[in-house]
């Protein structure tokens, strides 16, 4: 059945925003003291914010990355996230992989920090994990449909079963990996001294869980959905432990601010 494109964008933009505010609602519960939903709004809104500088962003490293590791590529090719992994050379593969999600997490961690970290309501250590995470939704909502646009321009099927997909995948991965630099700062919340390291300790392995991702992704015709869907299982309960942990964290004034640093690079 044939539908027009105003009826794809709905399905589209239902099928991206669900299951965003689905994730969103089951890891607000672990807040206590839940936050301002004007703040919630804001840091969600901030992760849309973040889609047209990773976009910039992902279009100069692709580029880089094809041109040092294929001189022969044509002019005006560039390597994407939907490049068959096979196309490029064995060491530019993991890197397009591994540079593109180090993009999407400082990117995002950025934005949660210009629009909701400075504030005097982020007072207490659990709530880091709690804006990162909204702004990592806000993102992956908006994400998912650029990327159901098209699917539902197929066949409704296809269209629901990329939104399926989607929601047990890319939208969890984009909570987990912002909320694993959340619990970073939350940890850190007291230590001064140390939070630059505990930031990028926490960007790390945010990376590192966004790449491994993609990478089994990739391989889906090997099982390697079946294995991403379980790394995402596994990091999920640490996520939960985590938050477990930050509530346990002695609690902040309420007018005490925390200073981050500017970006990653802020060593």
């Amino acid at each position: 059945m044939e539908i027009g494109f105003a009826t794809q964008f709905l399905y589209a933009f239902l099928g991206g925003l669900l299951p965003a505010l689905i994730w969103l609602w089951f890891w607000l519960r672990e807040d206590l003291h839940p936050e301002p939903k004007r703040l919630l709004l804001k840091a969600f809104a901030a992760g849309a914010i973040a889609i047209p500088f990773v976009l910039l962003a992902e279009v100069a490293i692709s580029c880089a990355i094809t041109y040092l590791f294929s001189p022969t590529a044509s002019f005006g090719f560039c390597a994407s996230p939907l490049t068959p992994l096979r196309a490029l050379s064995s060491l530019a593969s993991p890197l397009l992989l591994i540079s593109f999600a180090l993009a999407e997490e400082v990117i995002k961690y950025l934005s949660a920090r210009q629009f909701v970290l400075k504030g005097k309501d982020f007072d207490e250590p659990v709530d880091a994990m709690i804006y990162l995470i909204t702004t990592a939704l806000g993102f992956a909502a908006f994400e998912n449909i650029f990327f159901l646009i098209p699917a539902f321009a197929n066949t409704l099927f296809e269209g629901f079963i990329v939104s399926h997909l989607r929601f047990l995948g890319a939208t969890l991965l984009h909570a987990i990996s912002s909320g694993i630099i959340g619990y970073a700062i939350a940890i850190s919340f007291y230590k001064e001294h140390m939070r630059t390291h505990y930031l990028m300790t926490g960007i790390f392995f945010a990376t590192a869980l966004h790449a491994v991702f993609n990478l089994l992704v990739g391989n889906a015709e090997n099982g390697g959905l079946g294995q991403a869907l379980g790394v995402l299982t596994i990091t999920s309960l640490f996520l939960i432990f985590a938050f477990d942990r930050a509530k346990k964290i002695k609690q902040a004034s309420r007018y005490q601010r925390v200073s981050l640093p500017t970006s990653p690079q802020s060593i």
